[in-house]
C-alpha cells in the first residue's frame, strides 16, 4: 500500500467511468479503464491491463502492478478521467 493514492480522486474517476462508459458484461469502461463493483458498494475494483486498484471499505486499498512505470500511466489515466469534462 502507498500513501501517495488520492482515494477520494480514484472514487471520482470511478464514478465518471461508471456513469459515461461502455458497459461490458458487469464492467464499465471508459477511456483505458474497466470499473467494477461488487452488490453492496462497498468494494471498488479500477483495472487496465497491468494495474489493479481495489478499494474497499473505510478507504482501505490495494494496489497491484509490476512496475513503477505501469503504475504512473494508471494513475495519470485516472487523474485525466477525473478532470474530464462531460
Amino acid at each position: 500500500m502507498s500513501s501517495e493514492i488520492d482515494i477520494r480522486m480514484a472514487l471520482r474517476a470511478y464514478q465518471k467511468i461508471i456513469e459515461l462508459g461502455e458497459k461490458r458484461g458487469n464492467k464499465h469502461h471508459f477511456k483505458g479503464i474497466n470499473a467494477y463493483s461488487d452488490l453492496d458498494g462497498y468494494n471498488v475494483d479500477l483495472t487496465d491491463d497491468k494495474v489493479t486498484l481495489s478499494i474497499n471499505f473505510h478507504s482501505k486499498y490495494n494496489l497491484e502492478y509490476k512496475s513503477v512505470l505501469d503504475k504512473d500511466e494508471f494513475m495519470e489515466k485516472l487523474q485525466k478521467i477525473d478532470k474530464y469534462k462531460k
